[in-house]
Order: C-alpha cells, then sequence, then structure tokens
C-alpha cells in the first residue's frame, strides 16, 4: 500500500520518500559536541513526526508480525499529545524525545524499505 504525496496529482501513487527520511534521521541522531538550539529540535521533531505518520499508513504487517505490532503500538504511544515536550519543557527533554522519535521512524523506515525490496524481488 502507498501513501499519497501532497503534490502529486489525485490519483497518483507515490512510495515513501526513504533519502528524505534518512536524512532527517541521521541530523536527529547525529552525534555532536552541542546539544542543538530549541527551535531546530522542535522543528526537527515536527518534520519526524510526519515522516513517522506516512509510515504509519503503510502496510507493514501489524496482524502477521508481533515485532512490527509492537512497533506501531510503541509509535502510538511516542505520538500522544500528552507525551510530546510542550515550550515549558527543557531543551534536553525536548532533545530526547526528538532522537526517540528518529530512532522508531528509523525502524519503521526499515521495515518498509524490507516489504518493498521483497515485493520488487517477488514480481516477475
Amino acid at each position: 500500500m502507498e501513501t499519497t504525496n501532497a503534490g502529486a496529482s489525485e490519483g497518483e501513487q507515490l512510495p515513501v520518500d526513504l533519502e528524505t527520511i534518512g536524512v532527517t534521521v541521521a541530523n536527529a541522531l547525529a552525534i555532536r559536541l552541542s546539544m542543538p538550539e530549541r527551535p531546530l529540535i522542535d522543528a526537527t521533531t515536527r518534520t519526524l513526526i510526519g515522516h513517522l505518520d506516512e509510515l504509519l499508513l503503510e502496510d507493514l504487517g501489524f496482524d502477521e508480525d508481533p515485532d512490527v505490532r509492537a512497533m506501531y503500538q510503541q509509535a502510538y504511544r511516542l505520538l500522544e499529545l500528552s507525551r510530546r515536550p510542550t515550550r515549558q519543557a527543557t531543551r534536553f527533554g525536548a532533545y530526547e524525545y526528538m532522537r526517540e522519535v528518529a530512532r522508531l521512524t528509523k525502524r519503521f523506515a526499515s521495515v518498509y524499505r524490507e516489504l518493498n525490496e521483497e515485493a520488487s524481488n517477488a514480481t516477475p
């Protein structure tokens, strides 16, 4: 199952952009000498949440694979509004939340990539 990208014309299906997701995840998980400023943390978190939301719409084997089912449950818990850092949260708390979303997004992207490679290899 593929998602429809906002920029695509009606009816046109585009696959998940794993390259863009990978760049965002890599930036969020990069080892730095100092923590990024809060506006950058918040912007990256919003982007990661968008990527994770997009991957949550894909059929990644929720019904067949208990590990994937656990990932979905973890994602829904993580994305609950009550768990997201508020403006009053510390920069470190927001940074750790961003990194947690990035790690989970990376796992979803990996499952998506594997399933699509299997599907393309199975096609004659």
